[in-house]
């Protein structure tokens, strides 16, 4: 079965366009998350610039913030929001001319390119979507809450994503807490059993949630937006739910490490992607929304009217963007995340 998820990992080198410029070295290295950027689009880039395109996979924030760190040779990378103000301070990335992305104007106002507290622009939005429960309607009923993950009556047939920040974000919302919230004894005495019960009830911690759910291995499930849309080709009867309690917001971004070997053509590559039909291209291949506003207004996104991927101002204010813990809590959330995998 392919790849569904963005976060699942292919071991793969050189996935992607490679022609005639990549027996001549001039090929761009990505160190990207999995089944994340559609096939075409590198072929393009690849036709217009005569450049090649290889990329690396990356399944946690962690791997990618270790691997620029030791200085590896990558040209443009994806980090996520919540790790962008760390790259930097660990001068991982180089800072992005405005004039050399003119493509930026396309952007959506509410999407703009991340812009540290130097006033330079570090990183330009990607894609974005949010992070809720999908479930299989032949099994079960549409779900309205966090808590169903934690239901008995699903034992064996749930998975919640492998990733620390995710396994914490469901319970607090389960809980009716906040996703960053700093209360240590609450996300110890009161969170913490939540998670120890609910592990004895789950089918796995899964990188990969949708290829369970098309398979039938599970029937409901915490998984990225755009995985479970895409999964639904595969198994009509599966459906996406933002729960009442609300959900994750997140986006991704588009970055040039401080260690690239051709920044140069970094820049041209973003601004490649900037481009709406691109932009156009590559959301509705992946079932995840744009923030290229020129796209949408084009006509060119065809899931642009659907509410469970471009969510409306009321379902909007129920989102929220994680911290994922990289403030006072981390220490405990990370203390408390290896007691519940080794346990």
């Amino acid at each position: 079965m392919p790849g569904l998820s963005r976060r699942s990992f292919h071991r793969l080198l050189g996935a992607g366009a490679c022609a005639t410029a990549c027996s001549r070295g001039t090929t761009l290295a990505l160190y990207n998350w999995g089944d994340y950027l559609a096939p075409e689009v590198l072929t393009r880039f690849t036709a217009a610039t005569g450049i090649g395109v290889t990329q690396d996979y990356y399944l946690a924030e962690a791997e990618l913030i270790a691997k620029l760190a030791s200085g590896a040779a990558y040209d443009v990378v994806f980090p996520i929001d919540y790790v962008l103000e760390r790259m930097r301070k660990q001068a991982l990335l180089v800072p992005l001319a405005r004039d050399k992305l003119p493509g930026l104007a396309n952007l959506d106002p509410q999407f703009g390119p991340w812009i540290a507290a130097d006033n330079q622009i570090y990183a330009v939005p990607y894609l974005w979507g949010t992070t809720g429960i999908g479930y299989d309607s032949d099994h079960v009923e549409p779900p309205t809450s966090w808590k169903a993950l934690f239901d008995p009556k699903y034992a064996g047939k749930i998975s919640v994503i492998d990733s620390k920040g995710d396994v914490f974000d469901q319970a607090l919302l389960a809980a009716g807490m906040d996703i960053n919230s700093t209360d240590k004894p609450a996300i110890r005495e009161r969170v913490y059993p939540m998670l120890r019960a609910q592990k004895d009830i789950l089918r796995a911690y899964d990188a990969n949630p949708a290829r369970a759910l098309v398979s039938g291995e599970t029937w409901i499930a915490q998984i990225d937006s755009g995985d479970l849309f895409r999964a639904q080709k595969q198994r009509p009867s599966l459906r996406y739910v933002i729960p009442d309690e609300g959900a994750v917001l997140w986006v991704d971004y588009l970055a040039i490490p401080a260690s690239a070997p051709m920044p140069g053509v970094a820049v041209r590559f973003i601004d490649f992607l900037l481009d709406p039909e691109i932009a156009a291209l590559n959301a509705n291949a992946l079932r995840f929304a744009t923030p290229n506003l020129a796209a949408i207004t084009r006509g060119l996104v065809a899931d642009a009217g659907d509410p469970a991927l471009y969510p409306s101002p009321e379902t909007r204010k129920k989102l929220f963007v994680s911290e994922q813990w990289f403030g006072q809590t981390e220490a405990v959330v990370d203390a408390l995340w290896l007691e519940l995998r080794s346990a």
